[in-house]
């Protein structure tokens, strides 16, 4: 990303040169997902906290299991959880 200083009618002043502010970084090599470093670092179970909450998304197997690339077990666990989730699930009617 740069940024040159423009004129009240956005051209670029003379004598001025584009600067660059910012630029992403290399992604890791065979990273599946093309996360930068920064996001496999606050992505990782590594770095999490030792007591997580419950309800942390974190937590869930298929969660997980998506992290460490077992795409079909993530799919089986996440179908799992909404089963389970379902047959908690009460009808209620108004009387």
């Amino acid at each position: 990303m740069s940024y040159q200083p423009c004129d009240t009618e956005g051209e670029p002043l003379q004598g001025t040169e584009l600067k660059e502010v910012w630029h992403v970084a290399d992604a890791p090599e065979n990273d599946k997902f093309q996360y930068t470093y920064f996001a496999r670092k606050i992505n990782s179970f590594d770095t999490a906290p030792k007591k997580l909450l419950a309800s942390d998304s974190d937590l869930r197997p298929d969660r997980f299991a998506l992290e460490r690339g077992d795409l079909s077990k993530a799919g089986a666990e996440k179908s799992r959880s909404l089963s389970l989730s379902l047959s908690h699930t009460h009808t209620h009617t108004h009387t």
